[in-house]
């Protein structure tokens, strides 16, 4: 996003003649004092922006017409709905923060200055570099979504828990269960957005006719591309191929943005998939028309408000806590939700030896045998019915082949936290497995299902003692260590 100028700060924060129509985003600007923002520590001790409201100039009077009439305007219909839901008394606005030289963030709480004082706001706001480029090009709106998602969540889910992985986070990387969901839910919107938008350069974009040379490959916007295209073409459930011409093994694997449709992902690694968390959300919600989009979402922010009264743990898997709720108190919705998520995810959490059939029929058709295809593709489709039907005669299923979180903190400075249940080789061999157990470990989980716990890691690979105690020592050192905050 391009940087706001302090200038402009300033001039946002001119008074107004007070004949002015009512906000439909409540727009602040942070308080400068020697150039920098003034901070003050908020009733917990952190330190919080101190902000007064923006009631005119160019840029408030943009944002105020995206509110009102742009896709904005629906995803403050959207928060309006997540509101009443979890305090439904109180009467606090959608807050946008117009950061003077960072943003894209969801944050919580500042003080707010007022004639009469000064007060503490303990509520959410999109921390957002806002300019008339972003304004003009859409990026405003898609960005805005997406970091509504983030705010949904902290309103109806605010004990969703930090999740263990310490790997930076992508559409195409597998990290966590909370962090695969809490970004995952919030991509979905920037496909809502560009679905529903009205502004003709992000329609332009979406449609492909972006012909800037060389700037496409740079990380941040592959990402951007891939979390649109990918979540359409359900691309995250497949195996990444480690990238070509990286040296470095474990970013060649975590980075790279080619994918094996031969190789499905294991159940585990698709929820610690936010592409495939995006893909699943994208699916349930569907074509919802512009003007049905709070009846098309009750029913889940429902289900995730009512998430807040069970324990969840880092390790809960919640996509399936989620289907469970969604189908106790609505069955004809959870049932077509279940379905659509056996199929997007080719049943691997339910059974794991569904994903590697998928695979085998993947590689028949990619080979162009149609011999082998087409034998393979009933015996796939009844494999997949089945799973379908057994989840949903008993929803318990849809997470019978998940196995437990078994976390490590590989040793040195870059603190690489590893999944036993959803590593792959780069990952294992930062543990300092050799090449031999890093191999039986991998066959082992693949040909077979997840770990139930250290031991049967060691029983199933045939670890030695010494590095059998090595790896607990690393689980220790993880759990010493915690959960990772992301923000």
């Amino acid at each position: 996003m391009r940087m706001i100028s302090l200038a402009l700060v300033f001039l946002l924060l001119l008074p107004v003649p007070p004949a002015l129509a009512a906000d439909a985003l409540g727009v602040v600007a942070p308080v400068l004092e020697e150039g920098r923002v003034l901070e003050r520590p908020d009733p917990a001790g952190r330190a919080v922006p101190v902000v007064r409201q923006v009631q005119g100039g160019e840029i408030h009077a943009a944002v105020q017409r995206e509110a009102r009439e742009g896709f904005t305007a629906r995803m403050l219909e959207l928060d309006a709905l997540a509101r009443g839901l979890a305090e439904p008394s109180r009467r606090e606005p959608t807050w946008l923060y117009l950061s003077p030289e960072d943003g894209g963030f969801a944050r919580h709480g500042f003080w707010l200055l007022e004639e009469g004082g000064e007060r503490y706001v303990d509520a959410p706001y999109i921390d957002l570099v806002v300019d008339e480029g972003s304004l003009t090009d859409g990026s405003f709106e898609e960005v805005f979504a997406h970091e509504m998602g983030h705010v949904f969540l902290r309103r109806l889910l605010p004990s969703l828990p930090a999740g263990y992985s310490r790997a930076p986070h992508h559409a195409f990387t597998i990290t966590d269960y909370p962090t695969a969901f809490d970004e995952g839910f919030a991509i979905h919107f920037q496909l809502l957005a560009r679905r529903l938008t009205a502004n003709a350069r992000l329609r332009a974009i979406d449609h492909g006719f972006d012909t800037r040379p060389f700037l496409p490959w740079w990380l941040s916007n592959r990402d951007r591309s891939l979390r649109i295209q990918g979540v359409r073409a359900n691309l995250f459930v497949q195996a990444q191929r480690p990238m070509q011409g990286v040296a470095d093994a474990l970013t060649a694997e975590q980075l790279s943005t080619e994918f094996d449709a031969t190789r499905l992902r294991n159940g585990q690694q698709m929820l610690s998939s936010e592409g495939v968390i995006a893909t699943l959300f994208h699916r349930w919600i569907g074509e919802a028309p512009a003007d049905g989009l709070v009846a098309a979402y009750r029913p889940w922010f429902e289900a995730l408000a009512a998430l807040q009264a069970r324990p969840l743990r880092a390790d809960s898997p919640l996509p399936v806590l989620l289907l469970r709720e969604l189908h106790a108190r609505d069955d004809a919705a959870g049932r077509q939700a279940i379905g659509i998520f056996i199929d997007t995810t080719y049943g691997a959490t339910v059974d794991p030896a569904l994903p590697r059939q998928a695979g085998e029929l993947a590689l028949a058709g990619a080979t162009g045998d149609i011999e082998a295809y087409v034998g393979r593709l009933k015996p796939a489709r009844d494999a997949l019915a089945a799973a379908r039907e057994s989840a949903l005669a008993d929803p318990s299923r849809l997470d019978a082949a998940l196995g437990p979180g078994l976390w490590l903190l590989a040793e040195g400075e870059d603190g690489i936290a590893v999944n036993l249940n959803s590593a792959e080789a780069a990952q294992l061999s930062a543990l300092g497995l050799s090449e031999q157990a890093v191999s039986r470990l991998l066959e082992s989980r693949r040909s077979g299902s997840a770990f139930a716990d250290f031991d049967d890691v060691v029983l199933r690979t045939g670890l030695d003692a010494r590095t059998a105690s090595r790896l607990k020592a690393q689980a220790m050192a993880l759990e010493s260590a915690g959960p990772y905050p992301r923000r």
